[in-house]
């Protein structure tokens, strides 16, 4: 897989939600389902081993994150 950019929101919001560049990369890597929206983005998502889902959207032109975020109401893992 090529190198990925980052978008300094994606930034911020891997930085809020405690998400690694490693997740990243194994999300996009290694996603259970791929949405390709009508905007040019990508969805990649991923059910992580603690039953958290992720997912990350990149803009496939520029292979850059726009942004990262943990759906918790699809998670099987109990919110609080």
């Amino acid at each position: 897989m090529e190198n990925l950019r980052f978008e300094p929101h994606a930034w911020e919001e891997m930085q809020r939600d405690s998400i690694s560049v490693d997740e990243v990369y194994h999300v996009v890597g290694d996603a259970d389902d791929e949405l390709v929206r009508d905007d040019g983005r990508v969805e990649f998502w991923r059910v992580l081993e603690d039953s958290r889902q992720i997912c990350v959207v990149v803009d496939e032109e520029a292979w850059t994150v726009v942004t990262v975020f943990w759906n918790k109401r699809g998670s099987r893992r109990r919110w609080r």
